[in-house]
C-alpha cells in the first residue's frame, strides 16, 4: 500500500495545532507549495519539492525519509518506460551519424589521392644552363607592409556592465532572489554555486546565511553573516 504523502503531513500538522503559515516561516517554504505537497499535486518528480518534503517533515519532527521512498516512488515506472525509446533513439542518432560520415568523407578521400597522383605525374621543370646570364630583375623600392598592430582594448571595453552577484554554499541554503523585479527562489546543497545576472539590481534573502559566500562582479565579499541566518541583501552595479 503506497504511502500517502500529504495526508501524512497534514494530519502531523494538524496534531501539533499548526497552521500552513505557521509552518512556512519556519520553513521558508511558501504556502502554495505546502498546499500542493497536502494535496498530492505531483505531476512530475521535481528536486525542489523533495527537498521541501523533506524539510516540511523534520520541522513536523518527523522521519522524512519513508515520505521521500514513497515520493521517488512515485515516478519510477515513468522513468523505466522512457528509457528503452531513448536507448532505440541515441542508437538511431549514431546508426545515421556514421552512415553521413562514411558519404562525406569516402569522396575527399578519393579526392586527396587522386590529387597527389597529379603532382607526381607532373614533368620536371628544365633550368637554365650555367653558361647563360641571367639579368637578375630590378627590384622596385617598395615599403615593407604594415605590421597589423592590434590596439589595446580601452578601459570602457574592459569594464563590467550590470551586476554580476554568484552565490556558493557550505551547507543546505535557501536563496530568495528578485532579479530587476522577478522573482524565484531554489536551494543551494554543499558545495554547490549558482551565478545571478541583472541590468539595475539583485536582492537576495538568504535563508542560511552564516553558510553563504558572495562574490560581486568578480569582488568576493566573504560569508553573508557570522551570526544571523536569515539575511535579506541588495547588490547594485
Amino acid at each position: 500500500m503506497k504511502l500517502d504523502i500529504g495526508g501524512t503531513l497534514k494530519k502531523k500538522r494538524e496534531e501539533l495545532n499548526l497552521t500552513l503559515e505557521d509552518i512556512a516561516s519556519k520553513t521558508l517554504i511558501r504556502p502554495y507549495y505546502l498546499e500542493q505537497i497536502e494535496n498530492n499535486e505531483f505531476k512530475r518528480y521535481n528536486g525542489f519539492i523533495n527537498a521541501y518534503i523533506r524539510k516540511y517533515a523534520e520541522t513536523l519532527g518527523m522521519d522524512p525519509e519513508p515520505l521521500l521512498n514513497a515520493y521517488k516512488s512515485l515516478f519510477e515506472e515513468e522513468e523505466k518506460k522512457e528509457v528503452n525509446p531513448r536507448k532505440k533513439t541515441n542508437y538511431k542518432i549514431i546508426v545515421s551519424l556514421i552512415v553521413i560520415l562514411c558519404i562525406v568523407l569516402i569522396p575527399i578521400f578519393f579526392l586527396m589521392h587522386r590529387n597527389a597522383n597529379t603532382v607526381h605525374e607532373q614533368p620536371e621543370i628544365s633550368t637554365p644552363s650555367e653558361n647563360k646570364s641571367v639579368t637578375p630583375p630590378q627590384q622596385k623600392n617598395e615599403q615593407p607592409p604594415k605590421e597589423n598592430v592590434q590596439k589595446p582594448p580601452s578601459q570602457k571595453e574592459n569594464k563590467i556592465t550590470g551586476i554580476h552577484v554568484t552565490v556558493s554554499a557550505d551547507a543546505l541554503c535557501w536563496l530568495g532572489v528578485t532579479i530587476d523585479g522577478k522573482y524565484s527562489q531554489l536551494f543551494l546543497r554543499k558545495g554547490e554555486s549558482r551565478t545571478f545576472d541583472g541590468n539595475k539590481y539583485i536582492k537576495i534573502r538568504f535563508g542560511n546565511a552564516t553558510h553563504a559566500y558572495v562574490t560581486v562582479n568578480g569582488k568576493k565579499l566573504g560569508v553573508v553573516s557570522k551570526d544571523k541566518k536569515v539575511v535579506e541583501k541588495v547588490y547594485k552595479p
